[in-house]
Order: C-alpha cells, then sequence, then structure tokens
C-alpha cells in the first residue's frame, strides 16, 4: 500500500527544466571530474575526494547552461524542427558549442586571476572546456528532443483539427490541415480547400476569423488573404522591395497572383523560411 502511495507522488512530481538541470549537474560534474579532470577514481590508491575541482565545475556548467538556456530559447524561432529538423539541431548546437566555448574560458580566466592568483595550464583548461561542453552539449539535445515531440503533436492536432463553418443554411465540417487559404472580398470571407473548392463562411472579417478558429499556420499577406505555406506555389521580387506569390490551387473568380508590400514582405520572409 505505501509503495502504491509512494509512486503515485512520485508520478505527481514535474519538474521545470531548470530544476531538473540543477539535480542532474552535481552528479554529472561528479562523474566527468573524476573521469577527465581528476584521472582517479575512488578505489585508486592515493585518492582524494577532488573537492575543488567538482565546486569550480559546477559553478561553471551552471553559469554555461543557465547562458545556453537563454540563448537556445533565443533561436528556437530561427532554427524551427518543425521547418527544418536539420538545421534545428546542427544551428543550435553549434551556437550552443560557440557561446559556452567564449563563457567559459571568460569565466574560469577569470576566476583563477582573480581568485586563485595564477592561470591553470592549458591541458587543464581543455579538460575542464570538454566537460562543460558535453553537458551543455547533452542539456541542447534534450532541448531539440522535447521541441521535435511538441512540433510532432502540434502537427498530430493540427491534422485532426475540425473546423465547423457555417456555409448559408448548413454547416460544414472542414478539417483544419485541408484549407489552402482565407479569401476575403466585399464583406464575405471564403475558405478554399486544397482540391480547389470554395466555401463561403459566416464570417465576415479575417477578425471573426481569428477570434472564432485557430489561424496561427496562416499569414495575412493583406487585407484580402490569409494564407498557409503550403499553399505558396511561387515567390518572385518586384520593383520597390514588393513581393509577387503565386498561390496553389487556383480558383475561379480568386487571383493567384498576390502582391505583398514592402512593408510586410520581411515579415513574410522570416515567416516562409521558418
Amino acid at each position: 500500500m505505501a509503495y502504491h502511495v509512494s509512486l503515485k507522488v512520485f508520478k505527481s512530481i514535474k519538474l521545470s527544466h531548470s530544476q531538473i538541470r540543477y539535480l542532474l549537474i552535481p552528479p554529472l560534474a561528479l562523474v566527468l571530474v573524476h573521469l577527465v579532470s581528476y584521472g582517479k577514481l575512488p578505489f585508486d590508491k592515493g585518492y582524494q575526494f577532488p573537492l575543488i575541482p567538482f565546486v569550480t565545475a559546477c559553478f561553471l556548467v551552471l553559469i554555461c547552461c543557465e547562458i545556453n538556456t537563454r540563448n537556445y530559447h533565443r533561436l528556437s524561432k530561427r532554427f524551427s524542427p518543425k521547418a527544418n529538423p536539420i538545421k534545428a539541431i546542427t544551428g543550435q548546437l553549434s551556437s550552443s558549442l560557440v557561446i559556452t566555448t567564449l563563457v567559459f574560458a571568460v569565466v574560469v580566466y577569470s576566476l583563477n586571476y582573480f581568485i586563485f592568483g595564477h592561470i591553470s595550464t592549458f591541458s587543464k583548461f581543455l579538460s575542464s572546456l570538454f566537460i562543460a561542453l558535453l553537458i551543455v552539449s547533452i542539456e541542447t539535445l534534450i532541448y531539440i528532443i522535447g521541441d521535435f515531440r511538441k512540433a510532432q503533436q502540434d502537427q498530430t492536432q493540427e491534422t485532426n483539427l475540425i473546423w465547423s463553418i457555417a456555409s448559408g443554411q448548413k454547416t460544414v465540417q472542414v478539417k483544419a490541415a485541408d484549407v489552402a487559404f482565407i479569401y476575403s472580398q466585399g464583406g464575405l470571407v471564403y475558405f478554399v480547400l486544397q482540391d480547389g473548392s470554395k466555401l463561403l463562411s459566416q464570417f465576415t472579417s479575417f477578425n471573426q476569423a481569428s477570434d472564432a478558429l485557430e489561424l496561427n499556420d496562416f499569414f495575412k499577406v493583406n487585407r484580402q488573404f490569409l494564407i498557409r505555406k503550403e499553399a505558396v506555389r511561387e515567390i518572385q521580387k518586384e520593383q520597390n522591395q514588393k513581393l509577387k506569390i503565386s498561390l496553389t490551387p487556383k480558383v475561379n473568380g480568386i487571383s493567384d497572383n498576390i502582391i505583398v508590400s514592402r512593408y510586410t514582405a520581411p515579415d513574410f520572409k522570416k515567416w516562409i523560411n521558418q
């Protein structure tokens, strides 16, 4: 009985990334200090617990992990695993390693010079840096795996998401993933599906549609079009930094060539490249 109660309590505990980091850094630093920096294990002859290297390693790694976390979230939109998995992995890992190396070098030499009064040998610096880079890489990979899972969950939810759209005297059930773009004309809002069919909705503006439906995957290129990435067939540069995009599918009565203003073009480029 007590075992089942303890198990339920354990499962009910939810730790944040920061709390998990605080719990994992000491044992990881302890193992790596023994294997890399100190080079001895407790059962070796002449062993003494490396207290100063251990405490220093924990402190340095904690700083590097904190900065790495902030940097990872700062680049999360630029390196989205949903848009480009390979770019996300290589971009985040390379950025983490570079920033960790710079931060580690500054902190280590500052500690050695101002506190210990000497500069450690280059070999010791490299061995300590290796510990920090390994732990930061593990943390970054955990973040990436978490983002991959979230992206898959979001994609599954999007695929299964059903919109109820009132059209005339009837209500139509439409899969959100089947909508290519949304078009507004004369106070009427149409949903254009991937197969080219056009559905008149009960909405009179994009604001009404956004309030009622989840349109996070759509981009408002102008007052007439909300588009999904899959609907963009071609992008051409125009004069005055404007863009002209061609949409698919083609629908009678709706132009498939849309002009993106020079003010909207930068945001559109960022969105389409995510």
